[in-house]
This record gives C-alpha cells, structure tokens and sequence, in this order.
C-alpha cells in the first residue's frame, strides 16, 4: 500500500482562544449569557459555574473561542488550565466591589500563563458601581491600566445590559492581531483536554480545543494512554462535525478510558499508527511514584463526579485538607454514578466517607448502602462538598485525651489539716481554679500528690471560680498535706 503523501503547510490566521477569569460573583458568566444570547446561569445549581465550558462567538466576522474557567477558589487547578490554554485572557473586576482575593488569585494564574490579558470592569450599570475606585484598586495591586501608569487595556462594560460588550470584543480581536495567532490547517490537529465525561448510553467523552491543525473523520486522538476513533464528532451546540480545525472546540465520543481534563492531546492518521505510538509510550513509561508516606492517622474516602475536571479540582482541595492528626486517603475516585462496588469497598472500615458530585446512586449500591449503614452524600455545589468533608474529616479522627493546666496558685497559709485535707489560703498567679478541680500539688518543682477543690473563697465571700490574682481560702481534699510554698496546678483532661 502506497504512503500516503505529506499535504504541505497550510499556515492561516486562527481565531483566538479566551478565558474569562475573575472573582466568583464578578459576571463572568452573565458575560459569556449576554455573548452568546443564553443563559447558562439559571441552570448552574446557585449560580456558580462548575465546569471549563467552552463556546465559539463570531464578532465583525471573526471568531472567538471562549473558555469559561470557575471562579470558585476551589476549582483552582480547572482555573488554571484554563490559562495556559488560551491565548488571551479576561479578568473580570467589579466596579461595586474592585479587586478581591479571587481577582488575584487568576492574576497570579495569568501571570504565571505569560499570556496578554484585558481587564473587564462589570457592572457599571449598578447604583452603586465606581468605576474609577475599581481601577485605582487595580493600579494598588500593580495591574496598571492604560492611562494609569501602564499598558493593560480595559472596558467598562455591563454584563448585564450589553453596554460597551461589542467594545470589550474589539478589544480582544485587536489583541490577537498583535499576538499574530496562526495554525497550520494542513496539519494533524493537537490541543488540550477541557473536559472528559462517562455517560453510561454514549460512553466516554472528551471536549477538546484544537490549538494547531485539523481533525477529520477516521482519524485517532491520542492523550496519555486514552484514545478514540474519529467517528463521532460534535461542536459545542451538538452538531455533528466531519472535521475541524484549529481554535475550535469539539466534543470527541468513544474514548477508551477517560483522558484527564487539562492534558494536551495529539491527532494520528489511522488505528495502526495510534496503536504504534501507544506501545512507544508504554515502554517508556516511568513506574508509578510510591506514596507520600504520613505519620497521621488516614480516613478513606470514595468520591464520584459527572466529570474528570470536576474531580480533578475536589482532588486539589483535598490535598489541603487536614486536621493535626488525620488526612484523607482517596481509595477509589472516579467519573460516575455510585456503585454497589464503591459500597462494598467502603464497608471495609466503618469511618470510609462516600460523596458524589453531580452523580447519582445506582439502585444496588442504595439497597446495599442501608443494610450496611453507610451514609451516600450527594452535592450539586463544590463549597457545600468540601465543608461537609472538612466536617467529616474532624468528626472521623482519634481523639487524643491529654491532661491541661488550666490555672495555677500558691500556697501561702496553712490554716488546718486532717488525713483527709483541710483549708488553706493563697493567690492566683494565672489562669483560673474551679470548685470540683482536680489539683496537682507541686513542690519545688515536683508534683507530690493530688487533691481536689472542695470549696472556695474570695473576700470571704463564696465563689466557685478564682481567676488571676485573686487571694482566696480554699477548702481542699488530699492525702497529701500541704505546706506553706506549695504550688497548685488546676488539671482537666481535653479531648484534641
């Protein structure tokens, strides 16, 4: 069989790929609403965006892909993928509220992208937006505007009214001309993973965002070890594509494991020169890294998401999540529903916590879950899943009972004493002793015995608590007698 002939460069202008970046409720996605005329916002369980979407807008005849990256501090990792993937970005800032720690946290992201970015201040249509305050909150952080010290352009815009948007798209047309986007149409398309999902009908997809080249149907889309035949290839509104090229985003069906979500992903001729790579890249493959190992106590976790972004940034907040004494240990992670398996697999140790994100429960794993007593959590918002497992991780760990000094006297008078105690009188020289404590009675600096507060006194008044200098009788229980110049350290036992 011939070789088939290498098609020469064709090097044209692409169209430019744009995150929208920001603070959580600074409208970034009423932004991308009023782009693309929908409305994303009303079907986002409480508002919050809680995945890389991407989505083509045409502007004077051009295109511009758009990436719509969380601005939830969780989905830090998704954030950043977002960044490096694109060519320009948008920082979203408040004209009510200006820069907020979020708004910093996607600059420090962009910067570390190198890539152009355009600020967009939102919301001038507010009563209470200031504009110029919004700016020279910017110019405070050093992201210094055009006008303001520096050369980063702006737009005032509104999100929600559409004023000075088509502006705001000028804007980003104009930055990409300078950065002079170009692809080689003629090329084996290669890109990045945004999203990858497992729908138990379709299987496993990936929606991807070409950067060079084209793919066309009857090719093969390599990222990691995941694979896919072209057969089934669909842009962002569902329609059916044969091929397409650079800057676009295309959802790829029949993928034979999930392809991690930010991972780059390279197009291959035909089935045999996929499997060819793919035998290259098992070889040379490096053997799995052992585990970190961690002298605190670990609590299993099984958790389950709609998609392998998703889990990829519930992963990142976990990593941060500890007590003193406990972490979690991630035992099975995974991109759908909640099985029967996962339940068998928790019912291993009483303390596994079970969550799921945007999934549901398969009947089985239901039935099973209350014979066993294990509780399933299911949430539709990421805050609210990672406060639980915050909670969870707390309630779950090893309570360590450890003896305190609360508060500490010294004896200054003896005034009577049997076997079994007798009363005393002193001051306080810090924190605080209670009827009923248990003391330890020091002596030169060694603790003799014990002994517990029967009553108290201060200005010959009853008390049930001295505190820091207070002078006090005491009536005391001890078999130990004490002398005059003893101490008296207050001890109770805490659980930590």
């Amino acid at each position: 069989m011939a070789k088939k002939k290498a098609l020469q460069p064709k090097i044209e202008t692409r169209a430019p790929v744009v995150a929208i970046m920001g603070h959580i409720d600074h409208g970034k996605s009423t932004l991308l609403d009023y782009i693309r005329k929908s409305n994303i916002v009303a079907g986002e369980a409480g508002g919050i965006t809680q995945h890389i979407s991407a989505y083509e807008v045409e502007h004077d005849g051009r295109m511009i892909t758009f990436l719509d990256t969380p601005g939830h501090e969780a989905f830090a990792a998704a954030r950043s993928r977002g960044a490096s993937i694109a060519d320009i970005a948008i920082l979203v800032v408040s004209a009510e509220d200006g820069v907020k720690e979020q708004t910093m946290g996607a600059y420090e992201f962009i910067k570390e992208s190198e890539i152009p970015f355009i600020v967009a201040i939102n919301k001038i249509d507010s009563p209470k937006a200031n504009p110029e305050q919004a700016k020279y909150s910017l110019v405070e952080k050093g992201i210094y505007l055009e006008g303001m010290g520096g050369d980063i352009s702006y737009n005032e815009i509104s999100a929600k009214t559409g004023e000075n948007v088509g502006d705001l798209l000028d804007t980003i047309l104009l930055a990409a001309d300078l950065e002079e986007l170009e692809g080689d149409k003629n090329a084996l398309a290669s890109g990045y993973v945004l999203e990858s999902s497992l729908d138990s009908k379709k299987g496993i997809s990936a929606t991807l965002v070409i950067k060079n080249g084209s793919i066309n149907s009857g090719n093969y889309i390599l990222s990691g070890s995941s694979s896919a035949p072209v057969r089934i290839m669909e842009d962002f509104k569902g329609t059916s594509l044969k091929e397409a090229s650079f800057s676009k985003p295309v959802r790829i069906i029949g993928f034979d494991e999930l392809p991690s979500a930010g991972a780059d992903f390279m197009v291959l001729e035909n089935k045999k020169a996929a499997q060819d790579y793919l035998k290259k890249l098992s070889k040379e493959t490096p053997e799995k890294e052992q585990e970190t190992k961690t002298d605190k106590e670990t609590v299993p976790l099984i958790i389950k998401t709609d998609v392998q972004g998703s889990l990829d940034a519930i992963k990142h907040q976990i990593d941060k999540m500890e007590t003193s004494s406990a972490v979690y240990k991630i035992i099975e992670a995974g991109v759908g529903d909640i099985t029967d398996g996962d339940i068998k697999q928790a019912g291993t140790d009483e303390r596994t916590v079970v969550v799921g994100f945007h999934v549901g429960e398969k009947r089985a794993a239901t039935d099973l879950a209350q014979k066993m007593s294990i509780e399933i959590k299911r949430f539709d918002i990421i805050y609210e899943l990672t406060d639980f497992l915050a909670e969870a991780l707390e309630s779950r760990r090893t309570r360590i009972q450890s003896e305190k000094v609360f508060g500490e006297a010294k004896i200054i008078r003896v005034f009577s004493w049997t076997n079994k105690g007798g009363v005393v009188g002193g001051k306080v020289k810090e924190g605080e002793l209670s009827t009923g404590d248990q003391v330890a009675i020091i002596r030169r600096d060694i603790e003799i015995g014990r002994g517990t507060i029967k009553g108290l006194q201060r200005a010959k008044q009853e008390a049930s608590m001295i505190t820091d200098g207070d002078e006090f009788g005491m009536m005391i229980s001890s078999k130990i007698e004490i002398a005059e110049g003893d101490r008296l350290h207050a001890v109770r036992m805490v659980s930590e």
